[in-house]
């Protein structure tokens, strides 16, 4: 299987065939989408020999819509490649001739776990449409529901397109750079009846867009907001620099671990809350595992829930929290204070010039927790921490590769251990917390850079391309 969820082949030429719905010990018939070099992508039409591990997708647009690549794989199978890929990419790209990689965590629940979803709006026969991209097109393929989401998102996703039909609400050309509805960005709460939508639009000043925001409000009542986020670029990301509310508030409540968090319409929390308790208990128990443990840095902070979570474990520690998006800093310090929790600072800059203002002031931590984006580490900021030299690294990833190429480039440091967490079922992604320790071992120089690798494409074609911050 390969790492986007994709069926490996050969093909006649000799060149790596990845097929899209093909599973391991399948016979299929696939058409060639596009050749490289050294592979070729395609899709299977036609399943001539069935692997006994498959199973009935529950999605009816499963296969032409981009979010999902697993749903025909039965979950046990689906659960031992993530490992598998995990421990693969070490090999591959850390050079570690044994990685020591635990068993996966599995997901207890495989569909119905998300709490947020990002909805490109399109047209379909005249009318405005949400749905998610065709895979590596940004053909939006329409959904009526979609299996992995809450139920509430599910509600505003049927009733968000018939409002805008309603108020003749524009959908974004974006071959003309006209139009107004981009995306609808709706977050729903494990917790709390709670939602809050975002409606992405490419200037703030159309009128109608209240009226959008009470007729959803009144479809949906457990959505306790509505805001519009502005973006006027032409541009893939979905987010602009500026959201206003509409109708109610800008944020929802979700608890995790105890603790309660208040999310915005833009911030980055994970999007599976029963998987991310496992996440971040294996985290919090790795920190406290550290003897005497004064000092954690938590880099990537977002809106501060592992440096909170871990500022309640450790309250004799303190905590420096360093996340450069100021609005997450804004929301972090009022959680920190919804909490409780006094011995945690925090810092809305850049992580790499934190680190080196604070090791040049003569200021090392005890522990340093890091959960970067999916293009991993800076190669500038590895080197600081490798000189900052803490007692451990706790290294949160949801790229594989990306992973293994930030150990490869710590040749100082152990990889004491790697735990695969499934966040992302019926997906091909797949978070992993990593214990790095000064010592020998760390890896050698990669064989080759993350995104070199065959077959390395597709996370914003996946209907979900702004979350770079691993909500996927």
């Amino acid at each position: 299987m390969g790492k986007d969820g994709e069926g490996v082949a050969v093909a006649p030429d000799g060149r790596t065939l990845f097929v899209a719905g093909g599973l391991p010990g399948e016979q299929v018939r696939a058409v060639v989408d596009t050749e490289h070099a050294r592979f070729l992508k395609g899709h299977a039409v036609a399943v001539l020999e069935p692997s006994p591990q498959r199973v009935p997708a529950p999605c009816p647009v499963f296969g032409r819509c981009g979010g999902c690549a697993l749903q025909h794989w039965a979950y046990p199978a689906e659960a031992a490649y993530k490992e598998n890929r995990v421990r693969e990419a070490l090999r591959r790209i850390a050079r570690l001739a044994d990685p020591p990689v635990r068993p996966i965590r599995a997901a207890t629940a495989v569909y119905a776990y998300r709490n947020k979803a990002q909805f490109p709006w399109g047209w379909s026969a005249g009318r405005p449409v949400l749905g998610f991209y065709r895979r590596a097109t940004h053909e939006v393929i329409p959904l009526a529901t979609c299996a992995i989401q809450h139920p509430l998102i599910n509600r505003v996703l049927a009733e968000a397109p018939p409002a805008a039909a309603a108020l003749g609400l524009p959908v974004y050309d974006e071959r003309r750079d006209s139009g107004l509805l981009r995306h609808l960005v709706v977050r729903a709460s494990f917790s709390e009846p709670e939602g809050l939508a975002t409606v992405v639009v490419r200037h703030p000043g159309d009128p109608r867009l209240a009226a959008f925001a009470r007729a959803l409000r009144q479809a949906v009542p457990e959505l306790v907001g509505v805001a519009a986020n502005i973006n006027p670029e032409r541009t893939n990301r979905i987010f602009g620099a500026r959201t206003v509310i509409l109708e109610g508030r800008d944020f929802l409540h979700e608890r995790l671990l105890g603790a309660t968090f208040r999310v915005g319409p833009t911030a980055f929390f994970q999007v599976n809350p029963r998987q991310t308790a496992v996440l971040y208990s294996l985290v919090l128990d790795a920190v406290a595992r550290v003897p005497g443990v004064r000092r954690v840095w938590d880099l990537f902070a977002g809106v501060g829930t592992l440096a909170i979570l871990t500022g309640r474990r450790l309250p004799q520690a303190d905590i420096l929290a360093v996340e450069i998006a100021a609005d997450a800093v804004a929301d972090a310090r009022v959680n920190a204070r919804l909490n409780g929790v006094h011995n945690v600072s925090f810092q809305a800059r850049d992580a790499l010039a934190v680190v080196e203002a604070e090791r040049m002031a003569g200021h090392a931590p005890d522990v340093v927790i890091v959960d970067p984006p999916r293009s991993g580490l800076a190669e500038e900021l590895v080197a600081a921490l490798d000189a900052l030299a803490p007692r451990a690294l706790v290294y949160v990833s949801c790229n594989p590769d990306t992973l293994a190429r930030d150990v490869a480039r710590l040749p100082g440091w152990r990889l004491a251990w790697a735990q695969p967490v499934d966040l992302f079922p019926r997906t091909d992604h797949v978070e992993t917390v990593a214990i790095l320790e000064p010592g020998s071992g760390g890896g050698l120089q990669p064989e080759a850079a993350a995104d070199e690798q065959p077959g390395q494409h597709g996370e914003e074609d996946a209907g979900e391309g702004e979350d770079r911050r691993c909500q996927l």
